[in-house]
């Protein structure tokens, strides 16, 4: 039995839910109206998704791409990220985020007298006091978290982008022995700042990516991405420095999956694709188990529940694959959609499509893209998405 593999479970009485919810409101209006947030912190916030998140990195990494230059992707792993956090730093990061007086001392107050204890088998240890963690499966746990790592992109020149305590950073350029080296400077400053803020990095689980074009050579001398604990100016220990694994095609690893979408060194999105299509057959298998059993319409209810809220997770992103790329996709739905309506193999999808009111997954994709264009030109995203495209008059001829 390993201990890591366990965490904590609070209990919480219903006053304090409300009291937390209350608090919570008021917390989130004072960052939001001081715009106090890290704009690339996309976790556990209204209006912010993981989608954003991962259209951010994706535009980053395509810029790049465009460009010919090549672009390194870390993705930082952290142990035990909650379960860390100092409540004696926490509440100075509070007070210099304006949380004073009586509001100050309700989170001090909150965070303070809290101990824990082990239940094996109905036999409980002695209950120790805690002067670490943000409260699990409280709500204001994760949002006293993002104040606790907000100051994190401070501590370094790489573009960083957040979804809670998953953090990707990303930088690109020409010459790839000296991004390397640039990156791995700048792991050390992260490692600094992680020291000073008590939490630590699992090395094991921390991975990269060199994203290239097709046909762009790289030299695996020049692959050496390193975590170094050691302090910048003192002598170093070779057990701080660790070396971080690659996500490469012709690895073991060959994707690299973030918030649920699989990445590679392509950006091709494949595995993403494929892992798509396994979902999808493994749900085709329970409908067809039961198609002669259910009306039509239980069978349309079990496919927006098991296919379709697969398909438009994060279609922005995976949705710029190319058509070649997208093409098992579009004939594993064309499949489902002849299943629930029990019609032949051959028989063409386009009007059992409108008769049962589902767009199929090209049309899905442009309406998806409208909607968040929409959302761009009437200024409903996240200020992060102001200027990412340029908007163009339109010239109206009599």
């Amino acid at each position: 039995m390993e201990c890591d593999n366990y965490r904590p479970i609070s209990l919480l009485s219903s006053i304090s839910k409300v009291l937390e919810k209350i608090m919570a409101e008021k917390l989130i209006h004072h960052l939001n109206e001081n715009t106090l947030l890290y704009d690339h912190q996309y976790g556990f916030l209204p209006t912010r998704s993981s989608e954003q998140n991962l259209l951010h990195i994706v535009n980053y990494v395509s810029q790049a791409l465009n460009e010919n230059l090549y672009c390194i992707g870390v993705f930082l792993d952290l142990k035990k990220a909650f379960d860390v956090c100092s409540h004696e730093i926490l509440l100075k990061k509070l007070k210099k985020m304006g949380i004073t007086g009586v509001a100050y001392k309700w989170f001090a107050s909150y965070l303070s007298n809290r101990s824990q204890c082990v239940d094996i088998g109905g036999n409980f240890s002695t209950f120790q006091e805690l002067e670490i963690s943000v409260i699990q499966g409280s709500t204001l746990g994760p949002l006293l978290f993002l104040c606790y790592i907000n100051d994190f992109w401070t501590a370094t020149t790489l573009f960083s982008v957040l979804f809670a305590d998953d953090t990707t950073c990303l930088s690109k350029g020409k010459v790839l022995s000296e991004l390397v080296a640039y990156v791995n400077f700048e792991l050390q400053k992260i490692a600094a700042w992680y020291k000073a803020n008590k939490m630590v990095v699992n090395t094991s689980k921390t991975k990269y990516i060199i994203f290239r074009t097709h046909g762009k050579k790289i030299d695996l001398k020049d692959c050496n991405v390193v975590y170094n604990a050691n302090e910048a100016g003192l002598p170093q220990d070779p057990t701080l420095i660790r070396p971080i694994d690659r996500i490469f095609n012709e690895g073991t690893e060959k994707s690299f999956k973030l918030l649920g979408i699989y990445l590679d060194e392509y950006l091709s999105f494949d595995k993403h694709i494929t892992h798509l299509c396994n979902k999808i057959s493994k749900s085709l298998y329970c409908i067809n188990k039961i198609k002669n059993f259910v009306p039509e319409s239980a069978l349309v209810k079990l496919y927006h529940a098991m296919i379709h809220s697969c398909l438009v997770y994060c279609i922005n992103v995976y949705g710029s694959a190319n058509k070649t790329t997208m093409a098992p996709l579009v004939i594993k739905q064309k499949k489902a959609i002849r299943t629930i309506t029990n019609a032949g193999y051959r028989d063409h999808t386009a009007p059992l499509f409108t008769r049962l009111k589902i767009l199929p997954i090209e049309q899905q994709i442009h309406y998806s893209r409208l909607k968040f264009m929409h959302n761009f030109t009437f200024n409903k995203l996240p200020f992060s998405f102001q200027g990412m495209w340029i908007k163009k008059g339109i010239l109206i001829l009599d």
